[in-house]
Parts: C-alpha cells; sequence; structure tokens
C-alpha cells in the first residue's frame, strides 16, 4: 500500500472504533482490561467517560511524562481522549491539554463530547497528521503519544519526530508508548491489514527509533521494554471466531471482508515473540 491508502485504512478502522455505542462496547469490560493491564489507575479511568477508553492502549505514557500544573501538553493520535483528558486534569485550568487526531467524524467529535461530559475545560482537539501539526514551535512543555506512530508508514515516520523536537519548548519532555518489532518482520505479518491497523505489523525496529530520534534532534533516546503481554490484544479474534460475545472494537481488530461479510481468520502469530511495547523518555 502506498502511504495514502495506508491512512484511509487506519481512518477507517479506528472510525469505526469511535462509532460504537456504550452498550455495544462494554462486553466483558475488555477496554478496561486493556487499559488496566498497560498501567491505568481504576480511579482515573473513573474520573472520565467510560468511552475515553477505547481498549487501543498499549501504555501509560502519563505515568512517566511527570506533567504539572499550568504546563502545556500536546498527545499524538488522542483517539477518543483518555489521556488529554487525564493530562488536562494534571495541569489544571492554568494548563493545556491538546489533542491531535486525524479522523474527523466519529473520533474528534468523541473526544470533544468526552470533554464537555467531563467538565475539562482546558482539553481541546485539532483535527491534523501528526506529521504536520499546525501549531507554532515550542508550544509544548511535555509531548505524550500512545500506540499510534507505529500506524504512521515508515517512510513518514521521520516526520513525527522532527514535529516533537519543532513543538517542544527548550527543555521540553517526551514520553511516547509505542509497539516496536523486535526483530525483522516476516512478510506475511507486513502485508497483513488487519495486522497493520492493529498495530503490528507497522511496528519499526527499536534500532530504527532511535535513528529517527537522533536525527530529529534528541539525544540520549531511552527506550525500555515495559514487558506487557500484546497477545492480550487476541481475545478480541478469539471471541469473534467462535461466535461468542465480545469486545466491539479494538485496535487489534479483524478486518471484515468487504465482498463476502466474512470475518479474515487471525495469523498464527505470538505478538510477544515479533514485538513488544516500548516506552521512549526524554524526561
Amino acid at each position: 500500500m502506498n502511504s495514502g491508502d495506508t491512512y484511509r485504512s487506519v481512518q477507517g478502522r479506528y472510525a469505526e472504533v469511535a462509532s460504537y455505542t456504550n452498550d455495544a462496547r462494554k462486553h466483558g469490560g475488555y477496554e478496561r482490561k486493556v487499559a488496566s493491564a498497560f498501567g491505568y489507575d481504576v480511579e482515573d479511568l473513573r474520573s472520565i467517560p467510560e468511552n475515553a477508553n477505547l481498549g487501543v492502549s498499549c501504555g501509560n505514557p502519563l505515568a512517566t511524562a511527570n506533567i504539572g500544573v499550568g504546563e502545556v501538553v500536546i498527545d499524538l493520535g488522542s483517539g477518543g481522549g483518555i489521556d488529554v483528558l487525564l493530562a488536562a486534569k494534571k495541569v489544571g485550568v492554568e494548563g493545556k491539554a491538546i489533542g491531535i487526531d486525524m479522523t474527523k467524524w466519529d473520533m474528534l467529535e468523541l473526544a470533544r463530547r468526552n470533554a464537555r461530559d467531563a467538565g475539562v475545560p482546558n482539553a481541546s482537539f485539532i483535527e491534523a497528521f501528526i506529521t504536520s501539526i499546525p501549531l507554532p514551535s515550542s508550544t509544548a512543555d511535555c509531548i505524550i503519544s500512545n500506540c499510534v506512530i507505529n500506524l504512521v508508514p515508515e517512510v513518514e515516520k521521520p516526520r513525527v519526530f522532527q514535529e516533537i523536537f519543532r513543538l517542544l519548548k527548550p527543555g521540553g519532555r517526551v514520553a511516547i508508548s509505542d509497539i516496536l518489532a523486535k526483530q525483522e518482520l516476516p512478510m506475511e505479518i507486513k502485508k497483513d491489514l488487519s495486522l497493520y491497523v492493529g498495530c503490528i505489523a507497522g511496528a519499526s525496529q527499536v534500532s530504527d527509533y532511535e535513528r529517527y530520534l537522533q536525527e530529529a534532534g534528541f539525544q540520549d533516546a531511552t527506550i525500555l521494554d515495559t514487558h506487557a503481554d500484546l497477545n492480550l490484544y487476541k481475545e478480541i479474534w478469539t471471541r469473534k471466531e467462535a461466535n461468542e460475545p465480545g469486545p466491539t472494537g479494538s485496535c487489534c481488530d479483524s478486518m471484515n471482508n468487504t465482498t463476502s461479510g466474512e470475518i479474515n481468520q487471525l495469523p498464527d502469530v505470538d505478538f510477544n515473540f515479533w514485538t513488544g511495547t516500548f516506552i521512549y523518555k526524554d524526561i
């Protein structure tokens, strides 16, 4: 796929995730299970609208971001708004939390509605690709992102880190949770559309991530393996293939065959063998 096709596939998938109603998304508490597995505190999750958590996290960048009152925080790929809303509470009314997302219909509308419902006036959302963000340079004290950069086409990933470097104030901080490849992915994984929109097939190798950071201007990159269990994402596939009730939306969801209506079968892939969740800290 070229970059345009990749973006359209990602936008389409995450628009579907955002469009599910609350009732349709509550089967088995899948979203809460994912968030808890990747480091979110239960009380924090209870403090925001339930559908701000879409079950698409692979970490909790806020846990290491050291956000302070009065700061400006930018979240790249803000989804339903979970990290923006939590960051907005941390920075207080003196600060700002800004979400960036490319999926206008459904996703950005959902996030803005969640901000209103949560009574968080210092949270805002901008429609943009994270490779080109319409904000002035030196805007943010801290930039966060959660399981999103892996979805950017490989040829455009360096531009994401260039934008991060541009938007940070001098002395600013970065906290990114993402899925990275532990080794070169085989072509059967790279070409699987479900695994691409599911954050697996587009994963960069750790060495490439380090190079992107260094070329953008970051020094002394610290990339840590969280050793989280990525096979948790398979729960949604397993339930669908068995025709059992299960979560209706996930980052690592099966892509329906548009001609036959059938659900693609889950590839026999151990996600933990090929990939892992990593946190990058520049703090």
